[in-house]
């Protein structure tokens, strides 16, 4: 007959019982460090004559003010994917944001949208560089409202640290940029099949850029010949 040993079965237990709840508890002692904000909070930025603000319920861990530049580390808004490490400036201008939205596929992408009042400059960093960090080929673009793509070094820059500056434009901007992960890149190990349609995927983002791009010079020499 087997003898059971009460004392190690309630050791065993006590044991089960803090694993399952320890997790838990870490979990929520993170939460409770983050702080939180809403659409009434103003990040002013006196020296430039600028503020940012969101429209949304959000949270950060860490927010500093340095070099009139607004650092926000670990940006959640309204419970998005979360941007670890957000630096964001403005200048003669009101900024207002609305979301950032990503997406981790094999095309791995992301959108930040807002609004602007005053036709000043506004100042981002993903954290990301200018080539995306982890991303491969990674591309930007800066979108108005009225859904024109703005061509690079006209209306906007990227510098080789990933700082991205828009100029004079108002109301609604989204700043979108696009890359693959290392790790989705075609690798020689793969099956053919799946080489191959990694590099149709590339090949076809490729060709969407260089299309679009083509346009955006078209349109842009067709305004300066009309000027």
């Amino acid at each position: 007959m087997v003898t059971i040993n009460r004392k190690k079965v309630s050791a065993g237990i006590a044991i089960i019982v803090i694993i399952l709840i320890f997790p838990w508890t870490c979990l929520n002692t993170q939460a409770e460090t983050d702080i939180t904000f809403n659409s009434a909070d103003k990040f002013s930025i006196p020296s430039y004559n600028g503020a940012i603000s969101f429209a949304v319920n959000g949270t950060y861990s860490k927010a500093t003010f340095e070099n009139d530049t607004w650092t926000f580390t670990n940006l959640r808004l309204n419970r998005s994917q979360p941007l670890e490490n957000f630096k964001i400036s403005t200048q003669n201008s009101n900024v207002t944001v609305f979301s950032y939205i990503a997406f981790n596929t094999t095309l791995q992408s992301a959108r930040l949208r807002y609004a602007v009042e005053g036709k000043g400059e506004q100042i981002f960093n993903f954290g990301l560089g200018s080539q995306g960090g982890e991303w491969s080929g990674v591309d930007w673009s800066v979108i108005t409202g009225n859904n024109v793509f703005m061509a690079e070094g006209e209306g906007w820059t990227i510098s080789n640290d990933g700082t991205l500056v828009v100029t004079g434009v108002t109301g609604n901007v989204s700043i979108v940029h696009w890359g693959f992960s290392e790790n989705s890149l075609p690798s020689s190990n793969l099956p053919s099949y799946l080489q191959h349609s990694v590099a149709i995927v590339i090949a076809m983002v490729v060709a969407v850029t260089v299309i679009v791009a083509i346009i955006i010079k078209v349109k842009s020499k067709g305004h300066s010949g009309e000027k």
